[in-house]
C-alpha cells in the first residue's frame, strides 16, 4: 500500500489542547502504546536505498514493515509500505516477497540485522472526514532511544496526518484550518531519520545544495513546472532543520530554494493563474527578504572580514568582529523565528494545495510542447538581461543591482532547461553566467559590507572603522566590476544554443 502523510512538531501541552478540542474530542480517539525498533545492516543497506525496516509492538501483537519511498502528492511524505505480522519482536526478511527484498540488496546471502534505535510512544488517533476524503490524525508523545554504545535519546511530540481515502486537497484544507487554530510547525522529518542521526551524529541533517534539474524531454510544460518546484521544494524541506538550528549554509541553502521556486514562477508565468502566481511570489520573497540579513552578517563574518585583514585595511578588527557576530546572532534569530512561523506553515500548505490543483486552474498552454516554451523562455531572459549593454563600469550602482537580479532570473531558467538541448555551446554558455554571476555577487557583497555599516547600533563601532570598511567596498566593487567587464561582453557576444543545437534525446 501508498502511504501519504504530512507532519507537524508540535508541544505536548499544544497535543493536549489539539486532543481535548471538541472537533477532535468528539470523535473519541483511542490511545495506545506502541514501541517500534528499526533494524539495519551495520553499513545500513536500508538506509542508503532511502528504505526503512521496523519491528512494531501493540501490546502482545508484533509486526513488521519495510518503508520504500514512492511518489505522490508534492510536499508530503509518500512510502509505499509493506506489512506482515510475526510471532515475536524478532524481523524476519525471509517472510517478504523476493521481489520487496530485491529493491533493497541484490546479495543472496541473508542480511546481518542489527537494532539501530527504537521509538517509544503514546499514540493517540482519530479519522477525520472532510469532502468525501477520510484520513488518520496521529498524536505521537514520546521518544526515542539509540541502541548503540553511547546511551542517546530525544522526546518526540509530533502530530502526523495519512490518508485513507479520497482527495488529498481535502485533506490539506481540514489540515490547515488546525494549523490555524493550533501552533503546529511544519515536520520533514521522518521518525527513521531521526533516528538514524540519533544513533549515528554524522547522519545529522546537514545544509544541501540544489540538485541538478534534469526533465525528460517528453513531458509537458505543466508537468516540468512541477518537477522543477518540486525539486526546490524539497531542497527548502532538507535545509528546514538545519536553519532552525543556525547553521549559516542552512540558512543560506533556504534563500536559493525560495529564490529557485520564485524563478520557476517567473520562468512559467505566461501559463500561471495571475492573481495566484503574484501572490505566492510576494509571499516567498517576504520570506526571502526576512532570513537576508542572517546570510548577510554570515558573509560577513566568514568573507569580509578575513578581507578586511588580507588587506590590511586600518579598522579594530576585535570590536568589528564582537558588533558583527552579535548582529548576526540577532539576524539569525530572527530567521529562525520566521521559518518556524505559523506564516510559514500557512503560505506552505497552501502553496501545496495550489500545486495540486493546478492542473485544472493552469492554462491549456500547460499542456503544450516543453521544448517550444523553453525556447521562448531563454529568448526573454536574454533579452531582458541584454537591454542595456553599455559597459559594466558605466553603471549606477541601482542599475548594477538590476542586472544583477535579472542575471539570476536568467541563469536559473538557463539551469532549469539547459539540458534539454545538446551542442558544444550549452556548458560554456553555462559556464559564462556562472562567472558573471560570481563578480556581480562579489561586488554585491562589498555593497551589502557598506550597507551594514549603518544598521549597527549608535556608538558600536568608531567612525573611523565605519569610514575605513567604506572605502574597501568602494575599491572591491571596482575590482569586481573590472573583472566581470569581460564575462558581460563574452555574454553578449555568446551563440544562444537553444536557437542553433539539436534537441538531446
Amino acid at each position: 500500500m501508498i502511504e501519504t502523510e504530512i507532519k507537524f512538531a508540535i508541544t505536548a501541552d499544544e497535543a493536549a489542547r489539539l486532543l481535548a478540542s471538541r472537533a477532535i474530542s468528539r470523535l473519541e480517539p483511542e490511545s495506545k502504546h506502541v514501541t517500534s525498533t528499526y533494524y539495519d545492516t551495520r553499513q545500513h543497506q536500508f538506509r542508503r536505498m532511502g528504505a526503512a525496516l521496523r519491528v512494531r509492538s501493540k501490546g502482545d501483537r508484533f509486526e513488521q514493515t519495510i518503508k520504500v519511498p514512492a511518489d505522490g502528492p508534492i510536499g508530503m511524505q509518500n512510502f509505499e509500505e509493506f506489512t506482515l505480522p510475526l510471532p515475536d519482536a524478532t524481523p524476519r526478511l525471509e517472510l517478504f516477497d523476493d521481489a520487496i527484498i530485491r529493491r533493497i540488496s541484490n546479495r543472496r546471502r541473508r542480511l546481518n540485522l542489527l537494532p539501530q534505535f527504537t521509538t517509544d510512544v503514546t499514540r493517540t488517533t482519530a479519522v477525520l472526514t472532510h469532502r468525501k476524503a477520510r484520513f488518520e490524525m496521529a498524536v505521537d508523545v514520546g521518544e526515542i532511544r539509540n541502541h548503540g554504545a553511547t546511551a542517546r535519546s530525544e522526546p518526540i511530540t509530533e502530530v502526523e496526518f495519512e490518508m485513507i481515502k479520497g482527495s488529498p486537497v481535502a485533506m490539506l484544507d481540514r489540515v490547515a484550518a488546525l494549523a490555524e487554530r493550533f501552533d503546529m510547525s511544519l515536520c520533514y522529518a521522518t521518525k527513521a531519520q531521526r533516528g538514524y542521526a540519533l544513533a549515528r551524529p554524522s547522519l545529522r541533517p546537514k545544509p544541501t545544495k540544489a540538485g541538478k534539474v534534469s526533465l525528460p524531454p517528453d513531458l509537458t510544460v505543466g508537468e516540468a513546472f512541477q518537477h522543477i518546484v518540486g525539486e526546490a521544494l524539497s531542497q527548502l524541506y532538507a535545509n528546514r532543520a538545519p536553519t532552525l538550528a543556525g547553521e549559516p549554509g542552512g540558512i543560506h541553502q533556504s534563500r536559493v530554494s525560495i529564490r529557485r521556486i520564485r524563478a520557476a514562477l517567473r520562468a512559467f508565468k505566461r501559463v500561471l493563474p495571475y492573481d495566484k502566481r503574484k501572490a505566492f511570489n510576494g509571499e516567498f520573497r517576504w520570506f526571502q527578504q526576512r532570513m537576508g540579513p542572517a546570510r548577510d552578517w554570515h558573509v560577513f563574518i566568514d568573507e569580509t572580514v578575513p578581507s578586511l585583514r588580507q588587506a590590511h585595511v586600518d579598522v579594530d578588527h576585535a570590536a568589528l568582529t564582537r558588533v558583527a557576530k552579535a548582529e548576526r546572532k540577532r539576524a539569525t534569530d530572527e530567521a529562525i523565528e520566521v521559518l518556524d512561523s505559523r506564516r510559514y506553515t500557512r503560505l506552505m500548505l497552501q502553496f501545496q494545495r495550489w500545486m495540486l490543483t493546478l492542473e485544472k486552474d493552469g492554462s491549456d498552454e500547460m499542456k503544450g510542447s516543453l521544448h517550444d516554451f523553453a525556447r521562448a523562455v531563454f529568448r526573454k531572459t536574454r533579452r531582458d538581461l541584454l537591454v542595456d549593454t553599455r559597459p559594466l563600469f558605466r553603471f549606477s550602482a541601482d542599475d548594477l543591482h538590476a542586472v544583477r537580479k535579472k542575471g539570476k532570473k536568467a541563469r536559473y531558467a538557463t539551469e532549469f532547461f539547459a539540458h534539454l538541448w545538446a551542442g558544444e555551446n550549452v556548458t560554456p554558455y553555462l559556464d559564462i553566467m556562472e562567472d558573471l554571476q560570481d563578480r556581480l555577487g562579489e561586488a554585491n557583497d562589498a555593497t551589502v559590507a557598506r550597507h551594514l555599516m549603518a544598521t549597527v547600533p549608535l556608538d558600536s563601532l568608531s567612525p573611523e572603522t565605519i569610514m575605513e570598511v567604506g572605502k574597501w567596498s568602494d575599491k572591491r566593487i571596482k575590482t569586481c566590476i573590472k573583472s566581470a567587464q569581460p564575462l558581460w561582453r563574452k555574454l553578449q557576444r555568446a551563440k544562444p544554443f537553444w536557437e542553433s543545437a539539436l534537441t538531446s534525446p
